[in-house]
């Protein structure tokens, strides 16, 4: 995501790959959502699913500046056509409010009552849009809370709580009537979300949900300030884990208050050692990439980093916005963060800076780390039962949302208002300060249409995007059981992942030595992570 997060930066982010994002409550729980549930893994075979799977049409309507297809990750544009077609002739809206729960990466909008974007948003939609924006890292325990005080949205994406497929069961919508097979055709741009990305909707062999889609755009990468690093004569790769301390010393300068890394580079340094991907089949079980050896030989690495004073020493206990900050001004050149944070740091930058990618390399040299593909969907939105005589019009204004690039409906969504929100330059739309500020309602974590890249900020840096995700992402490690369900990991993950994170932490700072890794590994396994990769392997199993 990542992102322009306004949240802080705790411990327990570390152990999603990095402080630079790691969505915990919502999204550890709706990353798992999808297959299993009450009746047992069996309810959630491949044979079910393909029962009720949407089906996919691909929207045409638009040609790719590049084609991502052939790399599995998205296409790139270097222009919005310069008269976008209008997808969608009327107002998906019934005049009644639509209320909205779901989180933010970003800084709450300004209120309704002086917000130009979310007035013109209300008109077009035909329906009073009430969003309730929660930030990222607290939203799995106001989910929890909102479910148990009967709260919910008319809309709500899926957060983290024990037994959600009885949750759904008793509060969503079943909308495998209006969504399976062809039925979904009736609203082409949900038909349009790629057919992976259903697996994290479907539960007991009903839709319970829309994905909202993200895959490889999501992978994380090491962002590096191209200019600074030229412009001190420092190579723009490294071979190495040796060649990737010595460029953090060099970027280091603290008389200057420069620190080579924004954020800590947690899942970086991991890639550097070819570390799984969450988890790893290994002949008739699933292993947890927390017992990989290699673990320990990453956490002296970052050990060295945070003691060689390389990493920025709020990297702990800042806000995500900082990290933008920090590698827009200069003081971190380096920062790991996903793909999809490409456009906020451009508008961070100044016109001189420029952004690379760094590949991870095999620490001893041998040749490429392998980067963490990302998940197929960032979450999914569900309707509520209390709603359910709107299901049509919800299901409508979903697929509003989920209009593609190249459409009217999209460039307003992303954009706003010409002249208002954006201003166009060399014929691209460009957001203004107070666009930037405007359209951040969360409409990206309701529903949205497949992830394209477009950066209109910078002339080139679409195709500079495109080819390091073309290098990366198609050799990128999968995670097996990526948006499988596991009950154990729903009901007790976060907590004892945020403890072994907790000693990850400690050890990166020096607090406790890397010894204890091991037997907190241990630790986990029997509080709960033994009983995960059971469920998890049984779900697997059972989709194959």
């Amino acid at each position: 995501m990542t992102k322009f997060d306004s949240r802080s930066i705790t411990r327990r982010t570390l152990l999603a790959g990095g402080a630079a994002i790691g969505i915990t409550g919502a999204l550890a729980g709706c990353s798992n959502a999808g297959r299993g549930g009450s009746a047992g893994p069996d309810a959630n075979d491949a044979a079910a699913k393909s029962k009720v799977r949407p089906a996919y049409v691909r929207y045409q309507g638009v040609t790719p500046d590049m084609a991502g297809a052939k790399y599995k990750i998205p296409d790139a544009f270097n222009k919005y056509p310069a008269n976008p077609v209008q997808a969608i002739a009327d107002a998906p809206g019934d005049g009644k409010p639509i209320k909205v729960m779901t989180f933010t990466n970003t800084p709450i909008p300004p209120k309704l009552s002086s917000n130009e974007f979310w007035q013109a948003y209300n008109k077009r939609v035909g329906s009073p849009v009430q969003v309730n924006l929660t930030p990222s890292v607290d939203y799995g325990q106001k989910f929890a809370t909102a479910v148990a005080g009967k709260k919910l949205g008319d809309v709500f994406m899926i957060g983290g709580v024990p037994q959600k497929p009885q949750m759904l069961e008793a509060t969503a919508v079943d909308l495998t009537p209006h969504l399976s097979g062809d039925k979904i055709k009736k609203y082409p741009f949900l038909a349009n979300l790629p057919e992976t990305a259903w697996n994290s909707a479907i539960f007991d062999g009903k839709i319970f949900g829309v994905p909202i889609p993200r895959g490889a755009i999501s992978s994380q990468a090491l962002y590096a300030r191209k200019d600074i690093l030229e412009g001190q004569g420092l190579p723009v790769e490294v071979k190495s884990a040796d060649e990737f301390t010595e460029l953090c010393k060099a970027l280091t300068d603290k008389r200057k208050n420069r620190f080579a890394l924004a954020s800590v580079p947690t899942q970086y340094v991991q890639n550097m050692w070819g570390i799984p991907n969450g988890w790893s089949i290994e002949g008739d079980k699933l292993v947890s990439s927390n017992e990989d050896p290699a673990r320990e030989d990453a956490l002296k690495l970052l050990n060295q980093l945070w003691k060689s004073g390389y990493i920025h020493p709020d990297a702990f206990t800042g806000q995500n916005q900082d990290l933008k900050t920090r590698f827009g001004n200069g003081t971190s050149p380096l920062v790991f963060d996903t793909f999809s944070g490409w456009p906020t740091y451009l508008q961070t930058m100044d016109k001189q800076a420029e952004i690379a990618i760094i590949a991870p390399p095999a620490h001893d040299g041998s040749g490429v780390g392998h980067t963490f593909l990302g998940a197929p969907t960032i979450s999914v939105t569900a309707i509520n039962k209390a709603a359910e005589d709107r299901v049509e019009t919800l299901l409508s204004y979903l697929n509003w949302l989920a209009t593609p690039f190249g459409t009217e409906e999209y460039l307003f969504r992303k954009y706003g208002i010409d002249g208002v929100d954006y201003k166009k330059t060399d014929g691209n739309p460009v957001l203004t300060s107070k666009g930037f500020s405007e359209v951040q309602l969360g409409l990206q974590y309701t529903a949205d249409g497949p992830w394209t890249i477009f950066l209109p900020e910078r002339p080139g840096s679409a195709e500079t995007c495109f080819n390091a995700m073309k290098e990366i992402c198609p050799n990128a490690m999968e995670n097996p059981v990526a948006g499988m369900y596991s009950e154990t990991d729903n009901r007790k993950g976060g907590q004892i992942g945020g403890d072994l994170s907790d000693v990850e932490s400690d050890i990166i700072q020096g607090r406790k030595p890397v010894s204890a890794w091991a037997p907190a590994v241990q630790k986990w396994k029997k509080s709960g992570g033994d009983k995960i990769a059971e469920e998890l392997y049984a779900a697997y199993k059972a989709s194959r």
